[in-house]
């Protein structure tokens, strides 16, 4: 087991080489200077379109249709499941709807994905956002949380 000593040496370390990689040497204090959220690459681009309101006998519904684009520096995959995300113009998130998208992605080769979509429930306000928000007026992301690669290997992302 690692002592205090090397562990902090450990942690001064990595602090020391992310300081680097930001341009933060002999910056004192490194949470201060830090961006406040480092810049994320989403592994998954995501355009959505046609979106729709159907009112049904029973239950209505929201649909919209979705292509995925596999970032060019991924391997290709099996399998990934996340979270496409709707927001508003600020990007605060107003609708998250869990998807696993079961198709194999391949870099750089959007995969179409239509009618995609959800049960409308006119007494939730992220619905009634859904409903009355134009897609133009929407940011739309793709939240990956799971990835099961075509090699086998697997990666969970927080």
């Amino acid at each position: 087991m690692d002592t205090l000593e090397e562990r902090i040496a450990e942690i001064e370390r990595r602090l020391s080489l992310l300081e680097a990689s930001y341009g933060l040497q002999g910056s004192g204090s490194a949470a201060s200077a830090l961006p406040p959220e480092l810049p994320k690459k989403s592994l998954v681009a995501l355009s959505v379109s046609n979106k729709r309101y159907d009112h049904g006998d029973y239950e209505d519904h929201i649909w919209f249709d979705c292509t995925y684009t596999l970032s060019a520096a991924s391997k290709p995959t099996r399998a990934v499941k996340g979270a496409i995300q709707f927001s508003d113009l600020f990007g605060d998130v107003k609708f998250r709807l869990l998807v696993t998208v079961n198709d194999a992605l391949s870099p750089d080769k959007p995969l179409v994905n239509p009618g995609i979509g959800f049960t409308f429930n006119q007494f939730m306000g992220e619905h009634q956002w859904m409903q009355a928000t134009n897609l133009t007026d929407m940011k739309c992301s793709f939240a990956v949380s799971n990835v099961l690669y075509s090699d086998g290997t697997s990666e969970a992302f927080a």
